[in-house]
């Protein structure tokens, strides 16, 4: 699959020596990079679109300098979604608003070592699904032809009646058509799509997860959703949250008279009632939510006990850790029966 590389370098030689890279590159790898070079800003400006997959950019395109922010800037308001690498003689003139890009000097950065990159982030996946021309893209085509253009007349009536409204439902709406799309199942999963990292702004929902200030204990919220949604006056309807902690496998295993190891694989199974699995990521040390310990506080002492969310646990997972939560807690046990003796 081709991989199609924006590159931005006023000096002819550097450029050359950037395409004599990708071609070397694509010699020893197999790889189809499509170099697309331009050398100064106006032709930049006018050629750019959503159908690069990645890009490498000169900070200096003139005499002035800083041109290359400029690109950034258009990238960024037309919303192209892929990896930048800043290649200059000037890194300290690249604007560190645009947080998505690496910033690498002339000289000393390796050129198969950026083509690498570019290409194990295409090979993910990322570029494909969120680039301008990926599966996001076809998959929102698709719904909106097939699910959302029949449906144009009643979404018109709430527009009328209240377009900020309307535009989050149709935003919710839409999501969920794109989640049926991608027919969630386990064996596709990874640890990563467990959580939303990081959360959207710092509203606490059920399943957000936040550290203590003191003793850095994890603790997710268990809240039910409607008793934390905000209402026009900016307060929600609970007076306390309930919190419950995000336990350590030798937390857990303090308890058992099982090895550690056996211990490990069994919550990680599910197979205890009181404690259900969150997979650790390179954000997050993961643990084991126990339905034993819980707290609850105060909304207006939140702030001073917890730091800012965390994460935000996936709602798609976050339902089976309700429903295991609610069982827990809904058991009532069948008695011992006494029989008597004839």
């Amino acid at each position: 699959m081709t991989i199609k590389l924006l590159l931005v370098e006023d000096d002819e030689g550097d450029r050359q020596g950037f395409v004599q890279s990708v071609a070397r590159f694509n010699h020893e790898n197999g790889t189809e990079f499509e170099v697309v070079p331009f050398g100064t800003l106006s032709e930049t400006l006018n050629a750019l679109d959503s159908s690069f997959d990645c890009a490498v950019i000169d900070m200096k395109l003139g005499d002035a300098g800083g041109e290359g922010n400029e690109v950034l800037k258009a990238l960024g308001e037309a919303n192209v979604r892929m990896p930048i690498v800043i290649l200059t003689g000037t890194p300290g003139e690249a604007n560190d608003a645009f947080v998505h890009i690496e910033v690498l000097k002339k000289g000393e950065a390796d050129h198969l070592a950026i083509l690498e990159d570019f290409r194990q982030v295409h090979a993910s996946g990322l570029t494909r699904v969120m680039g301008g021309r990926g599966l996001l893209e076809q998959s929102l085509s698709q719904v909106f032809k097939s699910n959302l253009l029949s449906q144009k007349e009643t979404w018109k009536r709430y527009g009328q009646q209240d377009p900020e409204k309307s535009e989050k439902a149709l935003m919710r709406h839409v999501m969920n058509h794109l989640i049926q799309l991608v027919d969630l199942d386990e064996e596709s999963c990874v640890p990563e799509e467990f959580y939303i990292f990081p959360p959207i702004g710092d509203s606490k929902r059920t399943g957000t997860v936040l550290k203590t200030k003191e003793g850095g204990s994890y603790f997710a919220v268990m809240n039910p959703l409607c008793d934390l949604t905000v209402r026009p006056n900016g307060e929600f309807k609970a007076r306390h949250i309930s919190f419950c902690k995000i336990s350590s496998l030798d937390e857990c295993a303090a308890h058992e008279a099982k090895s550690k190891e056996n211990v490990r694989k069994e919550l990680e199974k599910n197979k205890r009632n009181c404690y259900h699995f969150l997979p650790g990521t390179a954000f997050f040390q993961g643990g084991f939510m126990d339905f034993e310990s819980l707290m609850s506080v105060g909304k207006e002492e939140v702030q001073d006990l917890f730091e800012e969310p965390l994460l935000q646990i996936s709602p798609v997972f976050m339902k089976d850790v309700v429903s295991r939560f609610s069982s827990f807690y809904g058991r009532q046990g069948q008695p011992t029966l006494t029989v008597a003796e004839e």
